[in-house]
């Protein structure tokens, strides 16, 4: 009886240990920044190697620019060279089988690259995100009602051809021939867009390979590989896309 009444005690105890503590005011303080603002030199000592670092880094030139690439609607001669990357390296790496690749417009962070010295920075400019290949297998059925939705304003194309009429995509010509409704076809794009909540009638249906190579990297072997093979960067990358007046 004793040992219960002791335990009741510790219970009252620890239950009136118990408080609710509520604010009775809030308070705040702005603080201005300003090019008058002292800086902080130990953290800016701190941060100079890794500074120089990157800067060394991204001046690094990996390749040259015949002509200006650029932004535009419905042709982007930059989306189309991207595109051509994305699908170039996806033969070469990982399927040879790959058939076209897109580039959404507004994935293209910087409006044009002149003509000149292609470096590291510039390349990261283009693309600043972490966003990495996916290769996506569609019939063309498929194919045709995404084009509809998703490039009837233009974007960057490679392997492929079609005309824009009104609301639709016609004339879609993959690798020179007719788009065939019943034929399947492997997509490159990234793994932002194939992960698109507002796409999932698409890509949810699809056979998809989210695979690890950034397409940031895969921009810059492309560059270097062209290099190499003596190809002018810059080329050729007009009339994928025409509008049907």
């Amino acid at each position: 009886m004793k040992i219960r009444s002791f335990l009741s005690l510790i219970i009252l105890a620890l239950a009136s240990c118990n408080t609710s503590y509520q604010p009775v005011s809030v308070t705040y303080k702005d603080y201005s920044v300003s090019p008058a603002t002292a800086a902080d030199s130990s953290y800016n000592t701190y941060l100079k190697p890794f500074r120089d670092s990157m800067e060394v880094e991204m001046a690094v030139v990996v390749g040259t620019a015949a002509k200006k690439m650029d932004v535009k609607r419905p042709v982007t001669t930059l989306g189309n060279f991207l595109s051509d990357a994305f699908l170039e390296m996806a033969k070469e790496k990982f399927d040879k089988g790959a058939d076209i690749a897109v580039m959404n417009l507004g994935g293209i962070r910087k409006p044009a690259i002149e003509p000149g010295p292609i470096t590291r920075g510039i390349v990261f400019e283009v693309m600043p995100f972490d966003n990495v290949m996916t290769l996506v297998t569609v019939n063309g059925e498929q194919l045709k009602k995404f084009l509809d939705a998703s490039m009837i304003e233009g974007g960057g194309v490679a392997g492929m051809s079609f005309k824009i009429a009104g609301k639709e995509v016609t004339d879609v010509l993959i690798d020179g021939k007719p788009l065939d409704p019943a034929t399947e076809y492997t997509l490159v794009t990234s793994d932002y867009a194939s992960n698109d909540p507002r796409m999932t009638w698409f890509y949810g249906q699809a056979k998809k390979s989210q695979l690890t190579y950034l397409l940031r990297d895969c921009i810059v072997d492309y560059i270097v590989k062209m290099g190499r093979e003596g190809k002018a960067i810059g080329e050729q990358l007009e009339n994928r896309i025409t509008i049907d007046k």
